[in-house]
């Protein structure tokens, strides 16, 4: 009877690894997942175009990763705080009252019962202050730790804002570069379709076999099914922007197209520049130096546990009471009552607790030194990488843009010739081919430059919100 009553208690685990879990009261936790959701209130429409620097303030605004890290810096200055009112001695308000009847032994030679009894009443208010007054820096030493890692919170923050925008700023891009590619895809429709007219046409006048205009049927079908692969890529990235900037999925955006923006300034500066601008601007940097401090205050914190404390005290109240013995007649008080004291406390044996502390706290400051230097290290290559990525990209944009204008003449040419029937079908189709690879180079290449450009600024630590070409990367313009 008892397993049966314990079988399935509310809220207990699933009976069977073979088996769902059922929900009790499944309606209560979907009510709370309704009323916090914050995405609901995010308002963005279909009827207007939204520019790069609108899109990242929507997204300071509404990714929940900035009210996380938010929320923990507010912590941590929170801690702080606590750790400030230990400087300040601790008042407090205390009050007793009380009845007691006891029975009590006495010489014969006093009651001849050899006992009496006793009745007492009694309120005790009180006022108690307590009071740290030296410690040998163990509470300023907890105060620099708790201000340190308010510092490493609040670089986490800007961090954690420098990625949003990054993050939104590189979907950004690549939605315009799907959106580019959706356009090369219908531009190769319409020159296969093209050619498909220029095959049939010849074919009616006897210049052309049935294979070419086969093939060339087979080109725009291709080329109709390219259209469509790129339009479900383009619902692809218009997702990833909407969950960069922490939007509902479901909502209509329109975005300016890349083109109507100028392409970012080549580099001018040595690479070095831009790794010294990192070394002094990333805030994951700063934040890692901010916890070996912290660390640091921690050892000293540790080591003022091997000194005395020295604490004062006092109190002062008033004893308002009475007592009686043998229900006699009741003998009152009320008198104040008022003490101060001066403690001082050295622990003299506590089985190497308070060394196995320090060395506690020595050891993490070198975890945190070493990831420091790691983290220094990593910025360096990222900086350099980032570097070496806006120039390869700045020449493949020159090389693409070189490749498009040969291409493009060249398939005007061998469209040209096959309509006079001098061309073959095989050259306007093989011409037809490197023009899509060509557009398709050109507006991925133009992508890769303000993606390229875009990394180098997260990288140093100096990307804006508003991306200017001339200040975000430390650029000059052409």
């Amino acid at each position: 009877m008892l397993a049966d009553v314990l079988a399935a208690p509310a809220g207990s685990a699933p009976p069977s690894p073979d088996k769902p879990w059922q929900v009790v009261n499944s309606a209560s936790y979907a009510a709370e997942v309704r009323a916090s959701d914050v995405l609901s209130s995010v308002r963005v429409t279909d009827d207007r175009t939204y520019e790069l620097a609108e899109l990242i303030d929507i997204a300071q605004r509404t990714n929940p990763e900035t009210r996380v890290a938010w929320e923990n810096a507010r912590q941590a200055a929170i801690r702080s705080g606590i750790v400030e009112s230990t400087y300040y001695p601790m008042l407090a308000i205390q009050a007793a009252a009380g009845y007691q009847h006891v029975a009590s032994t006495i010489p014969k030679s006093v009651d001849p019962r050899g006992f009496f009894r006793a009745d007492a009443e009694a309120i005790l208010p009180m006022v108690t202050l307590k009071w740290l007054v030296f410690d040998f820096g163990g509470r300023d030493a907890a105060l620099a730790a708790a201000n340190e890692q308010l510092a490493a919170a609040n670089f986490g923050f800007n961090a954690r804002h420098q990625k949003i925008v990054f993050d939104v700023t590189r979907t950004y891009y690549n939605l315009n570069a799907v959106r580019s590619r959706v356009e090369v895809a219908r531009s190769a429709l319409r020159s296969a379709q093209t050619v498909q007219q220029a095959a049939e046409s010849r074919l009616r006048q006897g210049l052309a076999t049935m294979p070419e205009v086969l093939q060339a049927r087979e080109q725009a079908a291709r080329a109709a099914y390219d259209v469509e692969e790129a339009s479900a890529s383009e619902v692809d990235a218009r997702m990833a922007l909407l969950e960069a900037m922490g939007v509902r999925p479901s909502a209509a955006l329109r975005v300016a197209d890349l083109y109507q923006r100028p392409l970012p300034a080549s580099l001018e500066a040595a690479a070095d520049k831009f790794v010294e601008a990192a070394l002094e601007n990333r805030p994951d940097l700063l934040a890692h130096v901010a916890v070996v401090r912290a660390k640091d205050a921690e050892i000293r914190k540790a080591r003022s546990e091997f000194y005395p404390r020295i604490t004062a005290s006092g109190n002062v109240g008033q004893n308002m009471g009475r007592v009686r013995a043998d229900s006699g007649p009741w003998s009152t008080v009320n008198e104040p009552q008022y003490g101060v004291s001066i403690a001082i406390e050295l622990p003299l044996f506590d089985a190497g607790l308070r060394k196995k502390r320090l060395q506690l706290a020595q050891a993490e400051r070198r975890v945190a030194e070493e990831e420091l230097n790691l983290a220094r290290d990593r910025t360096v290559r990222e900086v350099v990488k980032a570097y070496d990525d806006v120039k390869v990209a700045f020449r493949k944009r020159d090389a693409a843009a070189a490749l498009l204008a040969a291409a493009d003449r060249a398939y005007a040419a061998a469209l040209e010739s096959y309509r006079r029937g001098v061309g073959t079908y095989v050259d306007v189709a093989t011409a037809q081919t490197h023009l899509t690879r060509a557009r398709t180079s050109d507006t991925e290449t133009r992508a890769l430059v303000f993606t390229a450009s875009a990394a180098l600024a997260f990288s140093t630590g100096e990307i804006a919100s508003s991306l200017p070409a001339d200040a975000s990367t430390g650029r000059s313009s052409r």
